[in-house]
């Protein structure tokens, strides 16, 4: 067995001990799959030893090849090697929680702390340019282990091999969301807010009067949905000033995994994979029906739907009626064939705030934002640039397209430069130069001893190349943000307040700028 002090932290291949009590940090591999998916559950709020089926269906997809090419070997693993008495029967129990079980404490390895590590795919200012991002989507670390390295620390290890990782294959910056204040201390800065979201009181929805024929009608999605799901999954990555999601290729993949193109062993007769359904409409009585919107939901009393796809032509508020009656008709069926008779009370709409069906469900007073404003994790996103050279080189074609949007203003023949001060764990400086309509990116010259016209700290920085704050928001936030009066027109140019959209599936049970939860 081979050490490495010299390899890459990125590499498939690293391993490294930790500490003097057989900790070893590694890349995960099909053999880990009990061990991430059992301790993961501490993130879903199971106790150890009490972990219930639904949560651990709810993580075994990432650990399958099937459903995220690369999921097996994306987790950053910190392994327990000390030798232990292990059962050698190999006896199946016949219970999948206690197999699990047995195959993650009985492995050689035993997985003690992990980082999820999950490649995506961002757009910018109407797709002019796709990056490819990484998010750090499951952390956890049992609490026996947490000082068990000596002066190493065994998390901050673990996010060297992510971020490691998220260079190695080209990531621009990568995303969290969770604890803020811990994840400050992996170097990560609040930087992207999907929205809150709304919500309607079902008593307020009154049924029309005369009733309408209903034009819309619900069904479960098929495979030769295929093609529809896709088209609607991608229509707000042309419009979106940003749009989370990931590439083509994987989205196809995940969509047939849930569609019921997944191995036998992802069936689950207790735990269901929420299914997609689509939401038809027929413009005549006996015209063929259209897909103008989708959703994935499950089963009642606690049904969740989401995430909700919509044509964008369709009108939203015959969309928005349609899809909540057509919706509750088939889950009070539901209820009613189980004999559980209680009435749908809340519904629960995660639309980000420029989406339109938010807009219309305010102006119509159909919904209200969340009584609490505690901090959600679900929305709110904390991001570390590695190397903002590297960002905003990638960065430079919606760079582009943003300066070509103020020739008017600034004239075909501007030259200028905007010289960027960013910390070493940044990077260091960038150069942006303006010339001939096009934006550059390199290095201050070392001869030059030219001094920035924009410095900001760590915090702003990020939160202004993702768009969160534009510069005047910034400056009043943060006193310590410094602009040469010269170029603040060209950095409202090139740095302007983006809204972002999250509408591809990140994840089996996706992260969505536009879905909906049922309370009942």
């Amino acid at each position: 067995m081979t050490f490495s002090q010299d390899q890459n932290p990125g590499d498939p291949t690293y391993r490294r001990r930790i500490g003097e009590d057989g900790l070893v940090l590694r890349w995960s591999t099909t053999a880990d799959r009990a061990g991430c998916i059992l301790l993961s559950c501490i993130v879903m709020g199971q106790q150890e030893g009490k972990e219930a089926e639904f949560a651990a269906r709810y993580i075994e997809p990432y650990t399958d090849d099937a459903f995220y090419s690369g999921s097996s070997t994306n987790w950053a693993l910190c392994v327990d090697t000390s030798s232990i008495e292990t059962d050698s029967s190999g006896s199946d129990s016949g219970s999948y929680m206690e197999n699990i079980r047995t195959n993650a404490r009985s492995a050689q390895e035993r997985v003690v702390a992990l980082v999820y590590f999950l490649p995506g795919e961002f757009s910018f200012d109407s797709d002019a340019v796709r990056m490819p991002m990484g998010i750090a989507l499951i952390v956890a670390c049992r609490p026996a282990y947490r000082q068990r390295a000596g002066d190493e620390n065994v998390m901050k290890s673990l996010f060297e091999m992510v971020h490691s990782r998220a260079v190695l294959i080209g990531c621009s910056f990568m995303a969290i969301a969770g604890i803020p204040s811990y994840y400050r201390t992996h170097g990560y800065e609040y930087a992207l807010n999907f929205g809150r979201g709304l919500v309607t009181h079902v008593s307020a929805l009154r049924a029309p009067n005369p009733p309408e024929p209903l034009a819309f009608s619900l069904r479960s999605a098929t495979l030769d949905d295929l093609p529809a799901l896709e088209r609607l999954f991608n229509i707000p990555r042309t419009t979106a000033d940003i749009f989370a999601g990931v590439s083509a290729p994987v989205l196809h993949a995940q969509l047939r995994w849930f569609l019921g193109d997944r191995p036998a062993a992802y069936t689950s007769p207790s735990c269901h994979v929420p299914p997609f359904f689509i939401l038809e409409k027929r413009d005549m009585p006996h015209a063929p029906p259209h897909v103008v919107a989708a959703g994935m939901h499950g089963g009642p009393p606690s049904t969740t739907v989401g995430p909700l796809l919509w044509d964008s032509i369709e009108d939203a508020s015959a969309v928005t009626l349609g899809l909540v009656r057509a919706l509750k008709e088939a889950l009070d069926r539901h209820v009613a064939a189980d004999g559980i008779q209680i009435p749908l009370k809340t519904i629960q709409w995660n639309v980000g705030d420029t989406h339109p069906l938010r807009r219309w469900l305010i102006a119509n007073e159909l919904a209200v934002p969340p009584e609490s404003s505690r901090y959600d994790h679900k929305s709110t996103w904390w991001a570390v640039i590695p190397s903002l050279p590297a960002f905003l080189s990638a960065l430079a074609p919606a760079l582009n397209v943003r300066l070509a949007s103020v020739v008017p203003i600034f004239g075909k023949n501007y030259v200028g430069e905007l010289h960027i001060a960013a910390p070493r764990a940044l990077g260091g400086d960038v150069l942006l130069r303006v010339a001939d309509g096009v934006v550059s990116v390199g290095r201050p010259s070392p001869e030059s001893n030219a001094r920035p016209n924009l410095s900001l700290p760590r915090g702003a920085l990020v939160q202004l190349m993702l768009g969160y704050m534009g510069w005047g928001e910034l400056k009043s936030v943060f006193p310590d943000v410094v602009v040469e009066p010269a170029v603040v027109p060209l950095v409202e140019a090139l740095f302007p307040k983006r809204e972002g959209v999250a509408s591809s599936i990140l994840g089996p049970h996706h992260i969505n700028a536009a879905a909906l939860s049922f309370e009942y």
